[in-house]
């Protein structure tokens, strides 16, 4: 019974392949082995890593998308309006150095820093961000930020300095770097007469004195305004200035004792 049963199975074979259900004008599908090949193995492998990969890579991009943040330079109304009072005062200025600056401003915040230009980044704690916190607390006034040996002033502020106080640009007029200049501590008294005569209000940072810690920064703070009224800051002496201090009054004292 074995044998015969073998050999109607064989026999048989050919019968369901002719009653295959795929029609008449489709080839029947050739005969493989039951057990996968290499190949297929390989091909399935690969299949699967590369998805995952991209799988791995929309997760990876959506999770990015999440971390994006708003950036906190964002203009409101009240910015703008003084951004665009600032860019009224950029149009009249005349030297050929000054226009050459103003080329490379972009009007997208109070500085007018491109931060795709070199130096021009305004991430937190860096100078840039931090002189920005301190123009958004005095918008119209030109700011001037103690660094070392030098009160800088970048963007629109610097263009002004070039302007109105016969300053150098920082760097030359090279395309590729925010507008940046300044002055040396000792001619800060000057600078600031040009620009107040100029009808100009200037805002002064001084920066803490004294040993910092390693990698830290060192602290600023607003030391005084000056402004086409009131030309001087308390607490500011120029070295080109003497003090005239006036004689010295007589003094008058009164004695009481008792009387014999």
């Amino acid at each position: 019974m074995r044998t015969l049963s073998a050999r109607n199975v064989v026999v048989l074979l050919p019968r369901w392949l002719h009653r295959s259900p795929f029609p008449p004008s489709s080839p029947a599908p050739p005969c493989t082995s039951f057990l996968p090949s290499r190949t297929l193995i390989t091909n399935r492998h690969v299949g699967k890593v590369s998805s995952f990969k991209d799988r791995k890579a929309l997760r990876g991009s959506s999770k990015a998308t999440k971390k994006q943040r708003v950036p906190n330079n964002v203009l409101d109304d009240k910015d703008l309006s003084h951004i665009l009072w600032w860019k009224e005062r950029m149009e009249v200025c005349k030297k050929p150095s000054t226009v050459q600056l103003l080329k490379r401003l972009e009007y997208s915040n109070l500085l007018g820093l491109d931060c795709n230009l070199r130096n021009g980044s305004l991430k937190d704690g860096t100078l840039n961000w931090e002189m920005l916190q301190f123009k958004s607390k005095f918008p119209r006034e030109v700011l001037l930020c103690r660094v070392g040996d030098f009160y800088e002033a970048l963007g629109i502020d610097a263009c002004i300095l070039v302007e109105y106080a016969g300053l150098n640009p920082f760097g030359g007029l090279r395309s590729d770097s925010i507008p940046k200049a300044g002055c040396p501590v000792v001619n800060l008294r000057q600078t600031l007469d040009d620009l107040t005569n100029n009808g100009f209000s200037v805002c002064i940072v001084e920066e803490v004195q004294g040993p910092t810690q390693a990698r830290s920064r060192k602290g600023r703070f607003i030391a005084g305004h000056a402004h086409p009224g009131n030309p001087y800051v308390y607490g500011l002496v120029g070295v080109d200035h003497d003090l005239d201090f006036p004689e010295p009054m007589p003094e008058y004292r009164v004695l009481q004792g008792a009387i014999a």
